[in-house]
């Protein structure tokens, strides 16, 4: 059995007697931690001196939390604002084409707006979809003011507070109180009370079946192109920019300089 070095009972003392861990001995002596787990690899800590590692181990972990906490988060927050500006630069990129801004309000309204009745409705608690909604029907489809209506939904709790909202709501979406229907209310919502942001649904209603078919026409035939596109191959060279994928309007693009205005 070879002899141990002064080095290495040192650091078995080190293990044994002040129950230090790897990093503190290799910190101390200036041994590598490799060497150190094949010198005391079989030297017994005390429970006590377990328990002390544990809670240092513990420790660390919170403090390096604590300092990598906010690295991360703007890491993160970094990532997003970069995703975001993405977003916007392919929106930049798309032409200002009245097919595009259609096929856009279209597939809000496959996913937003009621696709039964004779009617076009969209409700949302967003002034902005609304407002967007709005700018669409009368800038995309020549509704006249007189044929927009609109529909404010509360739950009981908000009864009292109807006409603020009402007068809310016609502000945020600069349309007349005396186009609004009488509002409704949803007697089977429990909650009582109100957070600060709460202004309830409000619903943007034009009566007309062909515009909604219209609508959902251009929604269903953009997907539909999608999906045949999987199992047709377009001949090479065809022009389908105004095609059944955008409706086919052929109609004239549109000044929409006002869009970011009203959103």
């Amino acid at each position: 059995m070879r002899a141990k070095s002064k080095r290495r009972l040192e650091a078995e003392r080190l293990r044994l007697d002040e129950g230090l861990s790897y990093n503190e001995i290799s910190a101390r002596m200036n041994i590598s931690k490799s060497t150190l787990s094949y010198w005391l690899r079989d030297l017994a800590l005390t429970p006590e001196h377990e328990e002390r590692l544990k809670m240092r181990l513990q420790d660390n972990r919170q403090s390096f939390a604590a300092r990598a906490w906010p690295i991360n988060r703007e890491r993160h927050a970094s990532a997003r604002r970069a995703a975001y500006q993405v977003g916007l630069d392919v929106v930049n990129s798309l032409p200002d084409d009245r097919s595009v801004h259609e096929l856009a309000f279209a597939m809000l309204y496959l996913g937003e707006g009621t696709k039964a009745g004779n009617r076009v409705l969209l409700g949302s608690t967003s002034p902005a979809i609304l407002r967007y909604t709005l700018w669409a029907l009368r800038r995309l489809y020549d509704v006249a003011e007189s044929e927009i209506t609109c529909r404010l939904h509360l739950i009981t709790a908000a009864e009292h507070l109807e006409p603020v909202l009402r007068e809310w709501w016609a502000h945020q979406l600069g349309i007349s109180l005396d186009r609004f229907h009488p509002t409704t209310y949803d007697r089977r919502h429990r909650e009582t009370t109100l957070t600060d942001d709460y202004h309830g649904v409000c619903e943007v209603l034009r009566l007309d079946t062909y515009l909604q078919q219209r609508i959902l026409g251009v929604a269903y035939g953009y997907l539909a192109s999608l999906s045949s596109e999987k199992t047709q191959k377009k001949p090479a060279g065809q022009d389908t920019t105004n095609g059944p994928a955008m409706g086919g309007t052929g109609l004239e693009p549109v000044d929409l300089s006002d869009v970011n205005a009203a959103l």
